[in-house]
């Protein structure tokens, strides 16, 4: 009997599977997948990929989420990512080791939830959207697949609170602009906590009165970071506390904000 039935609907508690290396072929062999037509890989192909993990996930509610989300946000935008970040990291509960598993989150792209790839992603080119859907490299690299970047910059940026629950409004303000995101996420700054979290509490605003917060404007992200990076090869951020870090990036903004005023003026 298969680890994954393609016709049973998912469930609550459902024990996941991964796709093993060599699955990624199948992509470029049926690249009608890659465009939605989600049945154009025989099961009798992917079977032999398909591989049991122990471990389990609200699948069922997920779908649900991801339903709403989808008919709630315009196609082929991030106008997904701050939510989706969020339902993905609470419906699948797994250590950072278990999600360190790029396998497991290419069964999410390809197995369970291949609509919701196409609802996020424009399709360009067969090379471009085969990496939405099976991670290239490293999780949060450029190339990292839909559901395993999500899961980790949630991971990277949620909060627990006092009461044991987690808060999930730093994951929205991280995906609140695509370019914080894509300087962010998409680069090695991403593997190192300390420097995501103080990036996101520096370059983020905190609401006034009645109006609500935001990040800052797209020129002071990409100064700032730029200028960041480059004191990280001076000095390592790794090993750096969050408050060390905090303080160098005031330090930075308020520079850069500086010099804007004074082209400006």
């Amino acid at each position: 009997m298969s680890v994954w039935d393609p016709s049973s609907d998912l469930e609550d508690g459902q024990e996941l599977v991964r796709l093993a290396d060599g699955a990624q072929s199948l992509l470029s062999k049926y690249d009608e997948f890659l465009r939605g037509d989600y049945d154009s890989i025989p099961q009798t192909e992917l079977e032999p990929h398909i591989q049991s993990t122990g471990l389990t996930a609200d699948l069922a509610t997920l779908e649900d989420e991801l339903r709403a989300i989808a008919s709630d946000t315009t196609p082929e935008t991030a106008q997904a990512d701050p939510e989706s970040a969020v339902v993905v990291h609470r419906c699948v509960d797994l250590t950072r080791a278990e999600a360190s598993d790029s396998g497991l989150w290419s069964a999410f792209a390809i197995l369970y939830f291949p609509w919701f790839v196409n609802h996020r992603w424009a399709f360009n080119s067969v090379s471009a959207m085969k990496e939405k859907f099976w991670t290239q490299a490293r999780a949060l690299d450029g190339k990292a697949s839909t559901f395993e970047r999500a899961w980790w910059i949630a991971e990277l940026t949620c909060e627990e609170n006092d009461d044991g629950s987690v808060n999930y409004e730093p994951t929205r303000r991280a995906l609140s602009r695509r370019r914080f995101s894509l300087l962010v996420f998409d680069t090695p700054m991403a593997r190192y906590e300390p420097a995501v979290r103080a990036l996101l509490d520096v370059l983020y605003d905190e609401a006034e009165d009645d109006e609500e917060g935001s990040l800052v404007d797209n020129d002071v992200i990409d100064e700032t970071i730029k200028r960041f990076r480059k004191s990280g090869s001076v000095f390592p951020y790794e090993g750096q506390r969050k408050s060390d870090l905090k303080k160098t990036l005031r330090s930075i903004r308020s520079e850069v904000e500086e010099s804007t005023a004074a082209t400006d003026s």
